[in-house]
This record gives structure tokens, C-alpha cells and sequence, in this order.
């Protein structure tokens, strides 16, 4: 009898251990429409994970994969704001270097002449570096790899050899365990400071370290937490490179790629209901809701877009463009490219 009532009790704390899970992830909440009035589809890029993007230059970088095709090579490419239908933009400008090439995150640095993009590359478990030409074509410069660096994820560049990249659950993403580290939201993300050859690792405790921002300032800054619901904001010696955590801003729905605008504000591309994002990988069909929030200097966020998964599934991106904001996702063939309100500009 003892037996079968020390059974009840486990199955009992089991399943109310596994409710409360679901429950941190909105698993079981609804999705309140919020809706941009002026957003037009803009097809032909597949799986546009991450925009990056060049202010001055009226363009954006954006980093394309078919992640339900094992064997695609994937590609950057460089839409211009102000000639949204060329067919420049629709072309890869790496040159096919390197062979294989599996990006997510990405990151534009510019200083006087130099002008670079950063570019995770998940095939190789490295950041790769690129010039960028006056007309956006990319020539393939170095690979950053470090033996640590089990999962890259995203990056942010400080200088034209110096960048933080997060490596967001330390067995590697494609670990069996690494479920189980986002599902008990363990904190075995990383942030790594690379300053050229030298790595070290300037933050840890993340839970899923995912996208990277600077402050307009370079002061702060700002990662990602997925599986915790939140952004960390960290002070930021710029000549150390060194973080400090200073403050823990909850979102409410799971971020992955992260941007800042000239203003200061943050962009973050969110999953309501980063549980339904699985189910995508293997079905076309399937849709996951998406959310997109701007969180002001001073912390306050507000929701800007939400959706159930018919207009933009999975977001995992948005980049605003002066009066415009690209909205990406993980496995959609389009990104979305919005008027914005004066009220959230």
C-alpha cells in the first residue's frame, strides 16, 4: 500500500511539475490579435531567421535557410529599402563561400571604409566575416571557431575583429539533452567576448542565450533569454569588453533575434508559444503565433504585433528601417515588410 501511495505522489508531482512548465510557456494561454495596418508579403526568401541592418544605407542584410532541407546551402541577402522589388535583393552575395553555410544570426559594422558582416554559420559551429562592397556583394575575409563554442546562435560586432556571440545551451543544440535544458529552462547559455583571437566567456547563467544588441551608445548590452521569457540588459566596458548584468526586463513570450534603432529602442522578434515551434520542422503546413515587442531605453515594453501564425508564422526577427519595420520568421518563404504607426515610431 505504502508503495502505490509513494507512486501516486511521484506521478502527482510529476504531472503537476510538467502543467507548470507548460504554463511558463504559454501553452495553454490565447493569442490577442494585434495587428500593423500596412504589411506587405515580400516572397522568394527562404527562411529569413535574421535582419540586420544598415541605417545609412537604407538596406538590410538578411540571413536565408530552407531549414527543412538538410543539404541547402543558405545564403544573405540585401533588400533595399527604397527599391523593394529589385532583383538584386533576391540574390546571395557570399559568392558561395563557404561551401557549407548554414547562417542565423548576423551582425553589420561599419567604421569610416570598413564595412563588415558577422554571420553565424551553424554548419560549422563558427562566426564567419565578410567585407562588405560598395554594392552589398560580401567577400569572405576569416572563420572564428573555438572549441567551446558548442551552439552559436547570434552576434553583435564591436570592432572589425571584435564581437560577442552567444552559444545558447552549452551540449549544442542538436544534443538530445538540450531539450531537456530548455524545457527545465536551465541556465547553461553563454555570451563570449572575441577580440580577434582571443576568446573568453563574458557572461553565463542564460537561460537559451539567444539574440544580441547593442545600445546606440555601445554602453549596453542587451541578450536574449528564450527559455526564460526575458531580456538581459548588461553595463558594458568598452575597452575590456567586460559585462555586468544590471537589469532583467520580462517580456512575456520567448525572444530570439533582438535589434536596436537609432532611438535606443529594442526590437524583439518573440514566440508566444515557442512549444509549437517544433511541430513546423517537418510539416509545411503547420503555423505557430509570432509576436513582436518594442521595449524603450528606460524598459517599458509594449507589444507592436501579434498574430496567431496566418500572416507570419514563428517570427523570429524584427528590424526597423526608418518608418519601416521587416518582420522575419524561421520557416516562412517571406518576410513581412510594415508601415509603421506614428505612435510606435
Amino acid at each position: 500500500m505504502r508503495f502505490w501511495l509513494f507512486l501516486l505522489v511521484i506521478l502527482l508531482g510529476a504531472g503537476a511539475a510538467a502543467f507548470l512548465r507548460l504554463m511558463a510557456f504559454n501553452q495553454f494561454s490565447g493569442i490577442d490579435p494585434v495587428a500593423l495596418a500596412a504589411c506587405a508579403p515580400v516572397t522568394g526568401i527562404a527562411g529569413p531567421e535574421d535582419i540586420e541592418v544598415d541605417e545609412a544605407g537604407g538596406r538590410a542584410f538578411i540571413s536565408s535557410l530552407d531549414r527543412r532541407e538538410e543539404k541547402a546551402r543558405g545564403a544573405i541577402h540585401v533588400f533595399d529599402v527604397n527599391d523593394p522589388l529589385s532583383a538584386a535583393g533576391f540574390r546571395d552575395r557570399t559568392g558561395g563561400v563557404p561551401d557549407a553555410f548554414r547562417p542565423y544570426g548576423l551582425s553589420y559594422f561599419e567604421n569610416g571604409d570598413i564595412r563588415r558582416l558577422f554571420v553565424v554559420n551553424e554548419a560549422a559551429k563558427a562566426v564567419e566575416l565578410y567585407d562588405v562592397t560598395e554594392n552589398g556583394d560580401l567577400v569572405h575575409l576569416e572563420t572564428f571557431r573555438e572549441r567551446r563554442l558548442t551552439s552559436p546562435n547570434n552576434v553583435v560586432a564591436v570592432g572589425p575583429r571584435q564581437f560577442y556571440v552567444t552559444n545558447d545551451v552549452r551540449p549544442g543544440r542538436d544534443a538530445f539533452i538540450a531539450n531537456f535544458h530548455f524545457l527545465m529552462r536551465l541556465g547553461s547559455g553563454q555570451v563570449f567576448y572575441v577580440d580577434g583571437d582571443v576568446w573568453r566567456i563574458a557572461a553565463e547563467g542564460l537561460r537559451f542565450a539567444n539574440g544580441l544588441a547593442l545600445s546606440p551608445d555601445g554602453g549596453k548590452l542587451y541578450a536574449a533569454e528564450t527559455a526564460g521569457n526575458a531580456l538581459k540588459v548588461f553595463d558594458r566596458n568598452p575597452q575590456t569588453g567586460a559585462l555586468s548584468l544590471s537589469e532583467t526586463i520580462p517580456l512575456g513570450a520567448s525572444p530570439d533575434n533582438i535589434n536596436v534603432d537609432a532611438s535606443g529602442a529594442v526590437w524583439v522578434g518573440a514566440l508566444p508559444k515557442p512549444l509549437a515551434l517544433p511541430g513546423l520542422a517537418g510539416d509545411a503546413q503547420a503555423t505557430a503565433p509570432s509576436e513582436v515587442l518594442r521595449v524603450d531605453p528606460d524598459g517599458d515594453a509594449q507589444t507592436v504585433y501579434r498574430n496567431d501564425g496566418s500572416e507570419q508564422s514563428a517570427v523570429t526577427v524584427a528590424a526597423r528601417v526608418r518608418n519601416k519595420l521587416l518582420i522575419g520568421a524561421l520557416y516562412e518563404e517571406k518576410f513581412l515588410f510594415c508601415e509603421l504607426p506614428p505612435a510606435v515610431r
